[in-house]
């Protein structure tokens, strides 16, 4: 088919996702070579994002307790994503005091924040020179960073579920209600995430507990609730062809019970004509 003759009305435009390409006898620069970094980073950003949008993947439980006259935090191994799709990951728990100066006057509600950070390193000589000490460098990695806060006061961009008002709308399911708040976005379909306060996705922390007072309870002062974390692990679907397969085998064994069935029926009806009639 002609597509030119059907078109009515067209436009086009430029993605931002670049990728790299080389020929033979090809003069590269760093700037070449970094783009395949660069390309792969974005792709998977712009995938992640719009797939879950932000929030925890699994693990970073918050809990707290008392010990030698301070409030402890911990924060359990696990994985999140900002609101730009990048990972924060915590490799293993974190445990650290609230109030390091055990400051009375601290009220709440509290908030435990995990925030993403970066870190070059690996300096490098990039270029020969005459003289040594004017010889340039450049950081060859950059390291992937995590930040945990505890927080009297929420920042104005963060990622998380915070409208407690009409949140609490459960499922039959274990998956997320489209009638939550903190979801709608995704079941309409509508792309990235956007933070309260932010025109675009700037934020790079993510909520993962309040830590409420609890004044009668010396072991545990602060209680962690985990309602206000956006939760966004893939729901894992059962494999349709082993559901299948299932369904033909209770197939079969109802057929063979029928059969069994009738076949018993028969041979009843069989003896029952065999002894005739019986005399009065």
């Amino acid at each position: 088919m002609n597509t030119a003759k059907t078109t009515i009305a067209s436009t086009k435009g430029n993605s931002t996702l670049v990728r790299a390409r080389f020929g033979p006898g090809m003069l590269l620069q760093h700037e070449d070579l970094e783009q395949l970094n660069t390309y792969t980073r974005e792709l998977s950003r712009l995938l992640f994002r719009s797939f879950f949008g932000c929030g925890v993947v699994c693990g970073l439980l918050v809990d707290s307790y008392a010990h030698c006259g301070k409030v402890w935090v911990t924060v359990s191994s696990g994985l999140g994503l900002d609101c730009m799709g990048d990972p924060i990951y915590v490799p293993k728990d974190a445990i650290f005091p609230i109030d390091e100066k055990c400051d009375p006057n601290l009220k709440g509600p509290l908030w435990v924040l995990l925030c993403r950070s970066m870190k070059c390193c690996a300096p490098r000589t990039s270029m020969c020179s005459c003289d040594d000490d004017s010889a340039a460098s450049t950081f060859t990695k950059e390291l992937e960073c995590f930040e945990i806060r505890v927080v009297s006061k929420l920042p104005d961009c963060v990622c998380g579920c915070l409208d407690d008002d009409r949140r609490r709308t459960q499922s039959s399911c274990h998956c997320a209600s489209p009638e939550d708040p903190c979801y709608e976005d995704h079941y309409k379909g509508i792309c990235d995430c956007k933070c309260d306060g932010s025109s675009s996705c700037d934020c790079t922390c993510i909520v993962l507990a309040r830590l409420a007072e609890q004044k009668d309870n010396s072991e545990k002062p602060w209680k962690a609730e985990h309602s206000v974390r956006r939760f966004i692990r893939p729901v894992l679907m059962q494999d349709p062809e082993i559901m299948t397969e299932k369904s033909d085998i209770a197939s079969e064994l109802l057929k063979e019970v029928k059969e069994e069935r009738a076949k018993a029926l028969a041979d009843k009806a069989r003896r029952k004509t065999a002894r005739g009639p019986v005399a009065e």
